[in-house]
This record gives structure tokens, C-alpha cells and sequence, in this order.
């Protein structure tokens, strides 16, 4: 029994040691290897929409690649209706969620991209030349990165295809998300006043309180909007954050849940004042379903206070800036004009 224990013991040692090892010195490595998973209906009709609202998706299933740590990775695809084309002629897919190996491409985004491919210049065009008429043979590869690091992008090697794709007449608009909190529509004056972000309150929504892609940004995710910062109470402390006129952002009209929210802090009811830094600009981070707000104190004034604001929705960063502003972008970096 005690030589057992001794064996044991060590045995509990070395697997310590190895696993010390791993976690204490990971190195990033280029991976070599990346394949994406043959789909297991590519024979089923695949049938694409055009309403840019619908968020039906289907799915492309790869490998993960070696980095040579568990790193965390995005995930997305490119499309071809040549498979034989160079890669930089594949058109990119987004992934719904985009750090899941289980790429959910939306229907809508794969109609575009190959009406894209297609050439269809209009609607019209598109009846004329009867392109919904045939199924396509769509061809696919995966793609990985990390995030941040230059040269960790990898194609998968190989490609696979779905043979029967309905195509429908889709072409890419503006996209856009919703701001909830102290904030009116300066064009309407419709106030929002924290209203519900619910399915029930998307006439209000949709007509007041959407921030929207610049038309050279179309599917970039990045929004801007500029709204009015309802005042509240006067002469309240400034150094109450609870006295701030707050604002977070939804990607959808969910309701309250955390699903669809963007805001300051994962906590609800938590405020971030800005009110000292956005009038000469303010810049921070996203949280990914945060519930917090953002406050901006503006109580020593009667109307509602203009902001310019942009929202970067895939490198989870804010910008407000006082006044209203034309903006411009470099990459993906706004300058208020």
C-alpha cells in the first residue's frame, strides 16, 4: 500500500508539472492545419431570403486550428460561385456568432453575396435575367483569426459547397441598432424615455431611436446617430451618477434581457458619467450584453443637450462627442466634423 501511495503520488506530480508547463509558457504558433466540415444536407435546397430583418441562418461546421493555446478565436466564411477563383475574389461571410466554430451564416448575407457575384444591378435586373430561377452550386471555406494579432488569419484548405441554393434578390442596406435612455429624436422630438425595448415598441423604435451605418460603411457595423440628452431634475448633483441622462444600445427588441444589449458595465442599474470628457470627445469600450449606461449630467440646461455618437459594434468601441457632427471615418476611427 505505501509503495502504491508513493507511485501515486508521483504519477500526481508529473501530470501537475505537464500541466504547469502548458498553462505557465503558452507560445502562439501559426497553425497549419484549418478544414471546414462537408455539410451534411449540401444536397437539400437551400432557400435565401431578402428581407435584411430576417435573421434565419444555416450553418458551416470546421475545424479548430492550433495556436498553440486556447485562444480565443473569430470565426467567419468566404463564398464563391468559382472554386477555382483566387481566394481574394471569395466573397466574406459574417458569422452570427462569430466566436463559434459552428459558423451561422444568415441566408440574407449569403443572397447578397452572390447577387453580388452575379452582377444583378437592380431589382429589375435581377427578373431580367431570370438569376432566381436556377439553383447555384455556392462554394465555401472557413476562416480564423485571433483577434488583434497580425498574421493569425487562416483559410480553411480545402472548400465544400451546398449544390442547391435558391437565390432570392437581396442587395445591402444600411444596417442599424437602437438606442434606450434619456435620449430624444431631435429631427421628431419624440422622447424615449427609457421606453421598453420590446417587439410591442418597434414602430417607436424604428422610427425614432435607430442608429444607422454611413452609406460607405454598409456592413461594416458601425453606427452612427445624433439624439438630444434629456435633461433631468435641475440643480441636481453633479456627482451623483443617477442624476446623468443615460443611454446603452440593443441590436434587437428583446426586451430587457441581457441578450441583445450593449451598454458601459455587465451590472444593471450601473452608470458610467462621461459628463467631464464628451464634450471634447469621448472614447471607451462596449461591453457585449452589458446592462449599464452611459450618463452625461446636462441639468443646467432647459433643452435636450445634442450628441454625436458612434458605435463600433465589432471592436466593441463608443464615441460621443457634443454637438452635431458630420462624421468621417479613417479605417474604422471616426472624426467629428
Amino acid at each position: 500500500m505505501k509503495k502504491l501511495a508513493i507511485f501515486m503520488a508521483m504519477g500526481a506530480m508529473v501530470l501537475g508539472l505537464a500541466s504547469c508547463k502548458q498553462e505557465d509558457n503558452p507560445q502562439y504558433h501559426a497553425p497549419k492545419h484549418f478544414k471546414v466540415n462537408t455539410p451534411a444536407f449540401q444536397n437539400e435546397t437551400l432557400v435565401t431570403n431578402g428581407d435584411q430583418t430576417n435573421k434565419s441562418s444555416f450553418n458551416l461546421f470546421c475545424s479548430q486550428p492550433d495556436y498553440g493555446y486556447s485562444a480565443i478565436c473569430n470565426y467567419s466564411a468566404l463564398c464563391s460561385l468559382n472554386p477555382d477563383a483566387p481566394i481574394e475574389e471569395w466573397t466574406a461571410l459574417p458569422n452570427s456568432n462569430p466566436t463559434s466554430a459552428a459558423i451561422a451564416i444568415p441566408l440574407y448575407e449569403l443572397a447578397v453575396a452572390i447577387n453580388t457575384q452575379l452582377g444583378a444591378q437592380d431589382e429589375q435586373d435581377f427578373n431580367n435575367r431570370n438569376l432566381g430561377a436556377t439553383p447555384y452550386q455556392v462554394f465555401f471555406r472557413a476562416v480564423c483569426e485571433i483577434p488583434g494579432i497580425e498574421g493569425s488569419r487562416i483559410v480553411s484548405e480545402n472548400y465544400v459547397s451546398y449544390n442547391k441554393v435558391q437565390l432570392a434578390y437581396a442587395e445591402k442596406k444600411p444596417g442599424w441598432v437602437y438606442i434606450c435612455g434619456d435620449v430624444v429624436n431631435l429631427t421628431t422630438g419624440v422622447a424615449n424615455g427609457f421606453t421598453g425595448p420590446a417587439a410591442s415598441a418597434a414602430d417607436l423604435y424604428d422610427a425614432n431611436f435607430r442608429l444607422y451605418e454611413p452609406d460607405n460603411m454598409i456592413g461594416e457595423k458601425v453606427y452612427v446617430g445624433v439624439f438630444g440628452m434629456t435633461p433631468k431634475v435641475e440643480d441636481s448633483s453633479k456627482s451623483y451618477e443617477d442624476n446623468c441622462s443615460q443611454f446603452r444600445f440593443f441590436t434587437e427588441l428583446l426586451g430587457w434581457k441581457a441578450d441583445a444589449s450593449y451598454g458601459s458595465n455587465k451590472a444593471d442599474f450601473f452608470c458610467l458619467s462621461i459628463t467631464d470628457k464628451y464634450e471634447t470627445g469621448y472614447s471607451g469600450k462596449v461591453v457585449a450584453q452589458g446592462l449599464g449606461n452611459w450618463g452625461i449630467w446636462c441639468c443646467d440646461h432647459v433643452d435636450p443637450v445634442p450628441v454625436t455618437i458612434v458605435f463600433d459594434l465589432v471592436q466593441l468601441q463608443i464615441y460621443v462627442q457634443a454637438g452635431e457632427h458630420n462624421v468621417t471615418f479613417t479605417g474604422r476611427t471616426p472624426t467629428f466634423e
